[in-house]
């Protein structure tokens, strides 16, 4: 190794392996599961009679519009970039747009980007010439009172001939480490992937983010519709309660239908509550993944809108293709070039350490010094060398436990691959079996409905009992509210497939510019005042991406 080297330290000697990207193993395609059952039950409508006597026809106006609203059809492809253009919502669009510059995990993950940055350029100087100034003054016994003063470059160029005593020295000293092994570069290679890796993990968090607030939206919308449901059933409820107490007055019917309807009504009632809450609290989440106050959004997200719309079909694409699109997966392939690049970094400190090393300034004998004042020029120049020779094993040790950590990443890299093939069967099985039991639901919502209409017109006409209008009241409401709660099932399965295929990062590659880096001495001046430091913490999470 070391012959080879110094034959080619002009073109540069590098230790350690290479990196080089490891294949993938991933399916040819994705397992989309047993076919579901499509719904072949004949939806029959009500019959005239039973559409003008029923006294609940007016509350399944929100629950035949929100479905229509839910099953509309995307007219274009599924563009995974912009996912959420499918759900076809312009608030969600909007919401998702202000979170991509005002989130904070966001603007943390922003952050981390240029202090990733920040570091690549420290292992960039690292491979540069440093220039010090040092000066020392001092009285003693000896004949250099300096030693120990100065920089030792600086201080191997001192004389004390034609000198009784010197005590005072100053100047400059430079030093330059070569990197005959690569170890620096490796360092440099590591922390680019470790900028890299940082970029990857902010597109993640844009992932995350877009979801949560696509998911916490579609619960704010669904959770509305289950509450205009409950109060229309409220307002059902309602006329039943008039209906059988007026029966009850006439002599046609009795006490107890009185009280269960009463009843059925003070249940319904009880519902409303939780679900407020429920509204709220989801737009609490929202307003928060914004970074606002809960009450900046109250008033935007209680405006009347249905539950985003369900696309019809979403091609997933194919296993492959998870590699260059998720987020998740880019990072753990760049947090293994970066741990590749490391073994550089720990297999060069076997080698020897070369360095050239100089000093310039002057010496002096003064400070009441018993001798003549006087003053000389000093200087030294020339290289140093440093072999490890016996370390009982430390630094091969070092070498073997980042080859470990190599090793370990490359396995995590593999898993993330095959964990991200599962994200995405495991969502395709959950939305296309939620979208078979909307579809169901959806026509067990308009038997019920015909049930509820026949038996209120049966009872009218006293041909059956009360507790059979109760039941088929209290089934269509259960129904109808199953059907929303499936809505936002599938919407929501919908969101988790498209964070499974890690898509919508795309748009929102624009990031601050690199942070600039200034020789110590001008970072030492500019970096006083404390104005300019507290302007960058208080703006520095809030960045546009």
């Amino acid at each position: 190794m070391l012959a080879a080297c110094a034959g080619s330290i002009i073109a540069g000697c590098e230790v350690g392996p290479s990196y080089h990207a490891p294949e993938v193993q991933a399916p040819v395609a994705f397992d989309l599961g047993p076919q579901m059952l499509p719904t072949t039950f004949p939806v029959s409508s009500p019959t005239s009679a039973a559409t003008t006597t029923q006294p609940t026809a007016a509350r399944n106006r929100n629950v035949a519009a929100a479905t229509q609203a839910a099953t509309r059809v995307a007219a274009k492809p599924v563009n995974l970039e912009r996912w959420w253009d499918a759900l076809d919502d312009t608030e969600l669009n909007s919401l998702i747009q202000r979170a991509a510059g005002a989130n904070y995990d966001v603007g943390i993950a922003v952050l981390r980007v240029q202090e990733a940055r920040s570091l690549y350029s420290a292992a960039s100087g690292a491979d540069l010439p440093a220039l010090d100034a040092s000066a020392g003054v001092g009285r003693g016994s000896g004949s250099n009172d300096t030693k120990g003063r100065v920089g030792q470059p600086l201080n191997a160029g001192t004389n004390t001939a034609g000198y009784k005593e010197i005590t005072e020295v100053g100047g400059f000293d430079a030093s330059w480490e070569l990197d005959l092994f690569g170890g620096e570069r490796r360092a440099i290679e590591a922390a680019g992937a470790d900028v890299q890796t940082a970029v990857e993990e902010r597109n993640q968090v844009l992932v995350t983010v877009f979801s949560d607030v696509a998911r916490n939206y579609i619960g704010v919308r669904s959770t509305q519709l289950r509450l205009r449901i409950t109060q229309d059933n409220i307002a059902a409820l309602r006329r039943t309660v008039d209906l059988t107490r007026s029966a009850f007055h006439r002599g046609i019917g009795n006490e107890l239908n009185v009280v269960l309807a009463e009843r059925q009504l003070s249940a319904a009632l009880a519902r409303v509550g939780p679900l407020d809450a429920q509204v709220r609290q989801a737009e609490r989440r929202i307003a928060v993944l914004l970074g606002l106050n809960p009450q900046d959004l109250y008033a935007e997200l209680d405006r009347p809108a249905g539950i985003p719309a369900m696309a019809a079909e979403v091609d997933p694409g194919l296993p492959l293709e998870l590699v260059r699109r998720r987020p998740d997966i880019r990072t753990a392939e760049r947090q293994l070039a970066s741990a590749t690049a490391r073994i550089g970094v720990a297999t060069a400190a076997l080698f020897p350490d070369v360095a050239l090393t100089g000093g310039l300034g002057f010496e002096g004998q003064g400070l009441g010094a018993d001798g003549p004042v006087q003053y000389s020029d000093v200087w030294s120049i020339g290289p140093a060398f440093r072999l490890p020779l016996l370390d009982f094993g430390r630094l091969d040790a070092l070498v073997k436990v980042q080859d470990y950590r190599t090793q370990a990443q490359l396995l995590r890299y593999r898993r993330m691959v095959s964990s991200a093939v599962e994200d995405v069967e495991n969502a395709l099985s959950s939305y296309l079996a939620e979208r078979n039991r909307f579809d169901n639901l959806t026509v067990a919502v308009a038997s019920s409905q015909r049930a509820v209409n026949l038996s209120t017109q049966q009872f009218r006409l006293g041909l059956t009992d009360f507790l059979n209008v109760l039941d088929a009241q209290r089934q269509l409401y259960d129904l109808e509210d199953q059907l929303a709660s499936s809505q936002q099932t599938v919407s929501t399965e919908l969101v988790a497939l498209f964070k499974s295929l890690g898509g919508g990062w795309e748009g929102f590659q624009t990031l601050p510019a690199p942070p600039k880096v200034h020789p110590a001495i001008v970072a030492a001046i500019g970096s006083g005042s404390d104005d300019r430091r507290e302007s960058q913490v208080q703006d520095g999470g809030r960045r546009s991406p």
